[in-house]
């Protein structure tokens, strides 16, 4: 018996998948979600963005709309309040 054939084969496993992930509006990054064993926490990086903070998602996906539903929302209180000054 060869040495050769005595090692066990060695297999490649694939990468762990990612604990985090950056979440972007308009290539902003607003934020990051933290993966564990309940699904994703999302933790702010700027301030229009801490009504989020510390909430729990079941995916990185459900984050980012949640990111960009407030972005849209908060747009729309803008342009809405800039229109009642204007009248």
């Amino acid at each position: 018996m060869s040495l050769q054939s005595a090692r066990p084969a060695l297999t490649r496993q694939p990468p762990p998948a990612p604990q985090a992930y950056v979440i972007e509006v308009d290539d902003d990054a607003v934020g990051i979600v933290v993966r564990d064993s309940d699904g994703y926490t999302f933790h702010a990086a700027a301030s229009a963005y801490y009504p989020l903070d510390h909430r729990r998602f079941a995916s990185a996906a459900a984050a980012q709309k949640a990111a960009q539903a407030l972005r849209h929302d908060r747009a729309k209180a803008l342009r809405g309040a800039g229109q009642r000054r204007a009248n």
